[in-house]
């Protein structure tokens, strides 16, 4: 996928983007949706892009446009990960990697209550997707872990068969 359709998939008017913000990818790989990220995020922002594979998170950037990007070679499914409270977190592509995602989601309500989410549009497990999170699946796994709101923000072909879709994850802030 090319950096430009990652931002339009990621892009939503839902999400105030002129103010600094710091956010984590999670499963970043090489980048693409980083940088799609830090297209939209402000001058100031900070990514910190999180990866188990150490050769990915070498083709990304320092920074983009005003936008320091932080690696951090790390295992999503580790309790020994240890993420910086954020205001968001991005996850393109790498929830259907995650054995007990109710259990990741809930881990990851602690630093931040603002999700963007792509994914496969599939309920079939395959060596690439072995826990599948189609729409209706990833709004059951948010909403048995308290977040209320679930939004899908756009579609498109995926070059590897089937569909993509983006959505928003937000718990209300009390």
């Amino acid at each position: 996928m090319k950096i430009g359709q990652a931002t339009a998939l990621i892009h939503t008017p839902l999400i105030e983007w002129a103010r600094p913000q710091s956010w984590c990818d999670l499963g970043c790989g090489s980048g693409t949706f980083t940088t799609a990220l830090a297209q939209l995020l402000a001058p100031g922002s900070t990514i910190h892009a999180v990866d188990l594979d150490q050769r990915a998170l070498e083709a990304i950037p320092e920074g983009y446009d005003g936008v320091e990007i932080r690696k951090i070679v790390g295992d999503l499914q580790s309790p020994n990960l240890h993420l910086p409270s954020v205001d968001g977190i991005l996850m393109a592509n790498a929830l259907h990697f995650i054995r007990n995602p109710h259990l990741f989601l809930r881990r990851l309500l602690s630093v931040t209550d603002r999700f963007l989410i792509v994914e496969y549009e599939r309920s079939r497990a395959s060596m690439w997707g072995p826990y599948p999170v189609g729409f209706e699946r990833l709004c059951e796994l948010f909403s048995k872990a308290g977040v209320e709101r679930i939004e899908k923000l756009a579609t498109r072909p995926s070059q590897f068969g089937g569909m993509m879709y983006s959505a928003l994850a937000e718990r209300s802030r009390a």
